[in-house]
């Protein structure tokens, strides 16, 4: 009897705890047609409070949109639809978060359409007065050496150039990372240059979402590849890019797939997730340590496996370093409904031991929505906000917002 207990309370701890007190409120649920629909990719945290955000469905001619929630003044968010894709030449089913530029300029990219049909990048600029936003093409995909299909968010450093992933296409066809560079003085076409094609098998292919930039290397991750997909740094020696590996998942008992973007603390340890693999093949949270030389692999530890059960599974969105070493993920699967859920992953103190897994929020499939893909974002308050590809009053998919 006192083994059965000693188990019974071993495998409770065990368990994921709810969150301390978070509060999840749908700020919109949409309504599919010209409202947009399925929302795939995160918000952004625009000026005075407003969420920006893109669909891949729906909008005014069915090829997705760009969606704006303005901050309630008494009677909720308010809605609308900046920007509605025609598929060509201005792009299609834009699947990634923008990126914020100066003057409230937005950046973002869509998967298909352009002048070939291989998906393009596009700048936003928002009206002067009460007119509407002015969407310009910076660079459309041929579908060749220059990649097809970008699906990830794009980086903007100091210096204007945006930084981007292409899910197919370049010189091995397994995708690229490409540059674009404004033209000098601000008038003219914008310059793209793949500074790396992925070669597939275990150099990687796929890339599904952007870089992040670490001093002056750039990693990200690659979905697939013979085996279970990489982490991946690009460096740049004397005006040439090379790409060095720092974890290929070989072992699926490591995980498997990493779909979604990386996030990076002070000491350059890297943090993802995979959406398959681990102890029950439901994917994983992982950090990866540098090494003491540069050039040797990363040291990979699983913080958590996934068991497609009350604690969630595959987990596409990006990982979000909150303060104290907290990451915050979102599954796509499992949780208390089946239907994924927001997660907290608290470091040990002390930095020896394990983590602690906390369930701030678990979806319904109703109202609250279903299914979020993309990771969360947060605010100077600490206040999460998200998208749900389903649910929601009509079914289309949700933002939200939790609260501690």
């Amino acid at each position: 009897m006192r083994a059965y207990i000693s188990l019974l309370i071993l495998a409770l701890a065990l368990l994921p705890v709810p969150g301390a007190a978070q509060s999840l409120n749908t700020l919109y649920g949409f309504g599919g047609g010209a409202a947009g629909a399925n929302p795939s990719a995160g918000v952004i945290l625009g000026t005075g409070g407003a969420l920006f955000g893109t669909t891949p469905y729906g909008g005014a001619h069915g090829y997705g949109s760009v969606y704006q929630l303005t901050p309630p003044s008494g009677s909720g968010w308010q809605p609308s639809v900046i920007y509605g894709f025609k598929g060509a030449p201005d792009g299609a089913n834009p699947g990634a978060a923008l990126t914020l530029g100066s003057g409230g300029v937005f950046y973002g990219t869509t998967f298909g359409g352009g002048v070939s049909g291989n998906g393009t990048v596009f700048q936003l600029t928002p009206p002067s007065g009460a007119g509407a936003w002015t969407e310009t093409v910076l660079y459309s995909f041929n579908g060749g050496s220059d990649g097809s299909g970008p699906l990830g968010t794009l980086y903007l450093d100091s210096t204007g150039i945006l930084y981007g992933t292409t899910f197919g296409g370049g010189a091995g066809a397994a995708g690229t990372v490409f540059t674009l560079t404004p033209p000098a003085g601000g008038v003219g076409s914008w310059s793209e240059a793949v500074i790396y094609s992925f070669t597939g098998a275990r150099g990687g292919s796929g890339p599904e979402s952007g870089v992040i930039k670490v001093k002056k290397a750039f990693y990200g991750t690659t979905c697939c590849g013979t085996e279970g997909g990489t982490v991946y740094v690009l460096r740049q020696s004397n005006g040439v890019w090379a790409r060095h590996p720092v974890y290929a998942f070989l072992d699926k008992a490591n995980g498997s797939h990493p779909f979604g973007g990386l996030a990076a603390d002070a000491n350059g340890v890297l943090y993802g997730t995979t959406v398959e693999g681990g102890a029950s093949g439901t994917g994983t949270v992982f950090s990866l340590t540098p090494p003491a030389t540069v050039g040797n692999l990363y040291t990979l530890t699983t913080i958590h496996s996934f068991t497609n059960g009350v604690d969630g599974g595959a987990p596409y969105g990006s990982t979000l370093l909150g303060p104290n070493g907290v990451l915050f993920v979102t599954a796509t699967v499992g949780c208390n409904s089946g239907v994924g859920g927001v997660l907290q992953f608290t470091p040990p103190a002390g930095g020896a031991g394990t983590w602690t897994e906390a369930i701030l929020h678990s979806f319904t499939g109703g109202s609250d929505g279903s299914q979020p893909f993309a990771g969360v974002v947060a605010d100077g308050s600490n206040n999460l906000y998200g998208t749900t590809v389903f649910g929601g009053a009509s079914q289309y998919g949700t933002v939200f917002e939790l609260t501690p």
